[in-house]
């Protein structure tokens, strides 16, 4: 799974505790707050199973306790513990989700992510989907719960709303190769197989496979002429094959069907200014 950003966000807004503190639980085991700091420092330095422990210890004193319920959450998913994630999850999207700030919460987003994510691996796509729209309501430019979201759609027969979020994805993060393939697996589901050659082909340009991506993007521009990101997809193919003169009229040819599309523009420029420098 592609990460965009580190999801984990500093409970209270502050970085975690020094090794430090890990004295401090030694020297007083009851101490609740210590306890979470090393939770924290341990779930941020990949020591998952740590992390868990310091947070399962507070939940036996405090089985309320919002953060270690998010720390316990993400510490299961982290070591691939899907089924053990859910109840600490829901229980901290509970505690969570009405609050005044519910809706710009980006700690409750990445409860929600990972919850989303876990139903998902379980294969339970229906429990998936509202979780991770709650997710993008509050972030609707994360291309990974984006992504998830599109699985889970197509995990449950709904290709057809599936493919829509994996466009949405790829136009957050262009080369988001998982997405293409995402796509790939949506159109094909809906019989569209000359733009599951599109996606294919991107997917391949975005792995940096750009022999591979060229004959399927030509697929794609020959059997849909009027689809502007064929056209985008073969013209940085051949501008990254060193194919200037090629890419020039797809990159134009882009721009008619969609004179707003920010990346043809880009395109446009770096490959002209190429061209000149050879003149």
């Amino acid at each position: 799974k592609r990460q965009v950003w580190d999801r984990y966000v500093y409970l209270a807004g502050r970085p975690p505790a020094g090794l430090k503190i890990e004295q401090a639980v030694h020297r007083d085991p009851q101490d609740s707050e210590a306890r979470l700091a090393l939770a924290e420092t341990y779930l941020l330095s990949g020591r998952y199973a740590d992390a868990l422990e310091q947070a399962e210890e507070v939940l036996g004193l405090y089985p309320d306790a919002a953060n270690a319920l998010l720390i316990a959450g993400i510490s299961n998913v982290r070591m691939g513990q899907s089924e053990a994630a859910l109840a600490p999850l829901r229980s901290f999207v509970a505690q969570r989700q009405d609050g005044p700030l519910a809706r710009s919460d980006s700690v409750l987003e990445a409860a929600y992510y990972h919850l989303g994510e876990s139903y998902l691996k379980l294969n339970r796509p229906t429990e998936a989907i509202p979780v991770l729209e709650a997710a993008l309501l509050i972030n609707p430019t994360d291309a990974d719960a984006l992504f998830q979201l599109g699985l889970a759609y197509n995990a449950s027969g709904q290709p057809e709303i599936g493919v829509q979020q994996f466009i949405e994805a790829v136009r957050f993060v262009p080369d988001f190769a998982e997405a293409y393939n995402g796509m790939a697996a949506s159109y094909s589901a809906l019989g569209w197989y000359d733009h599951e050659a599109y996606a294919q082909g991107m997917e391949a340009f975005s792995l940096k496979d750009c022999r591979a991506a060229r004959p399927l993007l030509k697929r794609a521009t020959e059997a849909l002429p009027d689809f502007g990101p064929a056209f985008l997809g073969i013209g940085l193919t051949n501008e990254c094959l060193d194919e200037l003169q090629t890419a020039l009229p797809a990159i134009r040819r882009t721009l008619e069907l969609d004179p707003d599309d920010f990346a043809a523009h880009q395109a446009l420029g770096r490959i002209q200014a190429a061209l000149n420098s050879q003149d």
